[in-house]
C-alpha cells in the first residue's frame, strides 16, 4: 500500500475515532466549575501528558481536560496528513525524475 493510501487511512480512522468518542463520551473529560464575575475568557494550554494522552487547557478561570480518545484521534489525523504529504512529495519527485 502506498504512503498516500496509508495517510488517507490514518486520517479517516482519526476523524472517526475523534468524532465518535466526542459524541459518545463528550469532548472534555472534566473540568472545574468556578463562577468568575465579569470574566473575559483568555484560553491557554496548561499541560500535555503524552503517556495518558491528556491535554489540559484553561479559560483563565476554569481548567478543562480533553477526552483522551479525542486526543488520540487528533494524533492519527496529524500522522495521516504527514504520511500522506510525504507520499505526495515522493510521487512528484518520481514523476519529475522520469
Amino acid at each position: 500500500m502506498g504512503l498516500q493510501r496509508v495517510g488517507v487511512l490514518l486520517l479517516t480512522l482519526g476523524l472517526l475515532l475523534a468524532t465518535l468518542s466526542a459524541v459518545a463520551f463528550g469532548a472534555t473529560a472534566g473540568g472545574t466549575d468556578v463562577a468568575c464575575d465579569d470574566h473575559e475568557p483568555s484560553y491557554s494550554l496548561v499541560g500535555v501528558d503524552s503517556a495518558s494522552l491528556s491535554v489540559s487547557y484553561t479559560d483563565g478561570c476554569n481548567t478543562f481536560s480533553v477526552q483522551p480518545l479525542v486526543t488520540a484521534g487528533a494524533g492519527l489525523i496529524a500522522a495521516g496528513l504527514l504520511i500522506g504529504g510525504v507520499g505526495i512529495g515522493r510521487q512528484r519527485l518520481n514523476r519529475n525524475a522520469e
